[in-house]
């Protein structure tokens, strides 16, 4: 117990310090003393908390900095660039970011173009596939966390779409409260191509982001419309108008990824 509680103390220090040195202009003369003091007046006022608390010290100055997650358009272009010349790669560049849900998030793992480490995917999941590995979701403390569910969930009426957003719901919240420090994007359900895909349900497709949406401004997540994408590369379909070919995924969408969320390492 006393070296966990000694472990945590330190990464507290390690994240505090920064901040503290950022807000606080010190003579160069005097730095050293004044952070040894400053050290020691932390420890000092931490030393009577339990494990408990120092995690919850821990995690909520995580979820601060998670605040300023999201790199700006100069390392944007910068990291695209370095893609374009073959000088990084999408597993580099996505290695904070773990991905889970259905099988259009499975594509990743099938073209091997993400570390398959970081994808939670199962072809037709649905909510009970997440409710089963929330657990080990959690014990990743994922840095970043993206899910898609939904193509396999979508009804045909309302109360349909209220379950599924209730259901949603129930499960990010639980997410939020065990991973406070984790950045959450919400991906939107990818349209499909409604020549091939002529189901009843699939009409729902937009319906059902809208729902999404005000789900993640309710809940403080992000959501990701990745619509846009689909609508201007319909040939990236495959054959059963839903599925996508691995131009999708490594010219289009995590490129898409990069630009609107700031996501470059």
């Amino acid at each position: 117990m006393k070296k966990t509680v000694s472990f945590l103390l330190v990464c507290l220090l390690l994240l505090v310090y920064p901040v503290y040195n950022l807000l606080f202009v010190i003579n160069p003369a005097e730095k050293s003393q004044t952070q040894t003091d400053e050290g020691i007046s932390i420890l000092n006022s931490l030393s009577a908390n339990d494990v408990q608390a120092v995690e919850k010290n821990i995690n909520d100055i995580l979820q601060k900095r998670n605040l300023l997650l999201g790199a700006n358009q100069k390392d944007i272009k910068k990291a695209l660039k370095a893609l374009d010349k073959g000088k990084t790669t999408y597993r580099k560049l996505f290695k904070n970011v773990y991905i889970v849900g259905d099988s259009l998030m499975n594509g990743l793992e099938i073209y091997n173009i993400l570390n398959s480490n970081h994808l939670i995917t199962q072809v037709s999941a649905n909510f009970t596939h997440l409710s089963e590995n929330t657990e080990k979701i959690i014990g990743l403390n994922p840095p970043v966390l993206i899910l898609h569910y939904g193509i396999n969930m979508i009804g045909t009426t309302e109360n349909h779409k209220k379950s599924f957003i209730s259901n949603y719901t129930k499960h990010i919240r639980k997410l939020k409260k065990e991973l406070p420090g984790t950045r959450i994007i919400i991906s939107g359900l990818f349209p499909v191509d409604r020549s091939i895909a002529t189901a009843e349900r699939f009409k729902n497709i937009g319906a059902y982001n809208k729902a999404l949406k005000k789900m993640c401004e309710k809940l403080d997540v992000e959501f990701l419309n990745s619509s846009s994408v689909l609508k201007a590369h319909p040939e990236c379909y495959g054959i059963d108008g839903i599925h996508l070919s691995k131009t999708f995924y490594d010219k289009y969408w995590l490129r898409f990824i990069i630009e609107e969320k700031g996501i470059v390492g």
